[in-house]
């Protein structure tokens, strides 16, 4: 019998590689053009029209994708609801990030011989559809789906907080009337604004049922502050501001209670996905590691050949920029899920600085400008990736029980936790200086220019005021909660 995963291997490689290599081939014409033939031919329009064909053909490879994972995920719901969710997971990220939509875009930017511009929209199309792929195929969907649902209560969290906000000012307006005094127009005004917040009421509502069990009691308290909307609506419809203040302090009472069980419910399901986060991160950074070094030992041996101005050469290493912006897309996605889940108060801000060099070497790479400065860098990459990975292996050890607590280290109870953090603190201002040293050497050395020395040093400005903020945030974090 044919497994989900084989069907839905099947679907999504029956749609990719179409686009996958026109857009790979085009990328290539249109920089082969812009750095050895800036003026195209009257012949390559008809090259850029079989382009735009494949293009078009793509994009309605997409649709048909995104109707296939419907249909396969209501054929499988029963038999195998995991798969059946990893299809409809995928279909929603198809959706947010509106693939086809720019698949079509991408298309008129060809049609109107805009290639530069196709060509980096061809780029970011490619970029989302690895992604996609990475999640229909990934062997922990589980992961994914309580990520999606982390990411649907916080969003949950943020409606409910506008929520208190509206109908706190609504519950002091109201307050504030006359009922003698105050006309019907007001009366109308603050009825239309509370109906208006029952119906945000109902929608929050509606998208915490979604989450199921997790957020069910949030759901029934925002159900009883709806119903006091209504009612207090209807008091304001009657003109009595009295009966409705009582109602719309109920609905407060009661969607403060809902913003304690949601605030419940995100620290249960962030302790949860912690280890399962960290794990996923660690395997980024391997692989960001792995994939650092294959773009340096390329770099070294084409280097010798860039400096003699050889044609393929040069298109090589252009095209290696292509492969540090996916090491950069590794080293964001990581981020972003440190940054939801706040495994980690010192990660995001340590690589984002590794990023920061990784967004140099790609601007050197695709200006085809290799040289021992560009080498050196991707050199630094490589050892900071590492020194992270050993940090975040320290900070996920099993922590010492009860032993850690008598050390004071407050409700976070974890020595290895905490040296894993400062590990990645000390790193950072050993980075940040090593990084103000070689600007200033390359410079002096005239190795490069006052503009990169700009690109090198203004991220940098910031670093140290964070490093500061950030070592005060691990303090409070760890400190004993009692004092």
């Amino acid at each position: 019998m044919v497994t989900a995963q084989r069907l839905l291997l099947a679907c999504l490689f029956a749609c990719l590689p179409a686009f996958l290599d026109a857009a790979d081939k085009e990328s290539a014409n249109a920089e082969e053009a812009e750095v050895f033939n800036p003026a195209r031919s009257r012949g390559e329009v008809g090259e850029n029209e079989r382009i735009k064909f494949g293009q078009d053909q793509a994009e309605a490879h997409m649709r048909e994708l995104e109707g296939r994972m419907f249909k396969l995920s209501e054929l499988l719901r029963e038999a195998q609801p995991e798969d059946a969710d990893r299809l409809l997971l995928g279909l929603r990220k198809a959706k947010e990030q509106l693939i086809a939509d720019q698949m079509s875009s991408t298309s008129e930017l060809l049609a109107s011989l805009k290639l530069d511009r196709a060509s980096n929209e061809q780029k970011e199309i490619i970029e989302k559809l690895e992604e996609l792929k990475r999640l229909l195929l990934t062997s922990d969907i589980s992961l994914q789906i309580k990520l999606e649902q982390l990411r649907n209560l916080l969003n949950a969290k943020q409606q409910l907080e506008q929520l208190i906000r509206k109908e706190t000012t609504q519950h002091e307006t109201t307050e504030r009337v006359d009922d003698e005094k105050a006309t019907k127009e007001e009366f109308d005004a603050l009825e239309t604004a509370e109906h208006r917040n029952e119906r945000s009421g109902e929608d929050l509502e509606q998208a915490l049922r979604q989450l199921g069990q997790l957020a069910a009691p949030a759901a029934g308290s925002v159900n009883g502050a709806t119903q006091d909307m209504s009612a207090a609506g209807s008091a304001l419809g009657q003109m009595n501001s009295g009966d409705a203040s009582t109602e719309q302090s109920e609905a407060l009472e009661k969607l403060n209670r809902a913003a304690a069980q949601i605030a419940e419910a995100e620290r249960d399901l962030k302790a949860e996905l912690e280890a399962l986060v960290r794990q996923q991160v660690m395997e980024n950074v391997v692989e960001m590691i792995a994939q650092q070094m294959q773009v340096r030992e390329i770099t070294e041996k084409l280097s010798p050949r860039v400096a003699d101005r050889q044609r393929q050469a040069i298109l090589s290493i252009r095209h290696l920029a292509d492969a540090e912006d996916r090491i950069l897309a590794l080293a964001e996605e990581s981020i972003d899920l440190c940054v939801l889940t706040e495994f980690s108060l010192a990660f995001p801000p340590a690589l984002e600085a590794v990023a920061d060099i990784m967004e140099l070497v790609s601007e050197n790479l695709q200006d085809a400008r290799v040289d021992e400065t560009v080498i050196a860098d991707e050199r630094q990459i490589e050892s900071d990736l590492k020194d992270l990975l050993d940090a975040l292996k320290q900070a996920s050890r099993p922590q010492l029980g009860n032993q850690n607590n008598a050390a004071g280290l407050g409700l976070r109870g974890n020595a290895n936790k905490l040296l894993g953090e400062l590990k990645m603190v000390r790193w950072m201002q050993k980075s940040l200086h090593g990084q103000t040293m070689t600007a200033d050497r390359l410079l002096a050395e005239q190795k490069i220019d006052a503009n990169q020395q700009r690109k090198r040093t203004e991220p940098l400005s910031g670093r140290q005021s964070e490093i500061r903020d950030l070592t005060e945030q691990i303090q409070l974090e760890y400190s004993q909660q009692n004092q």
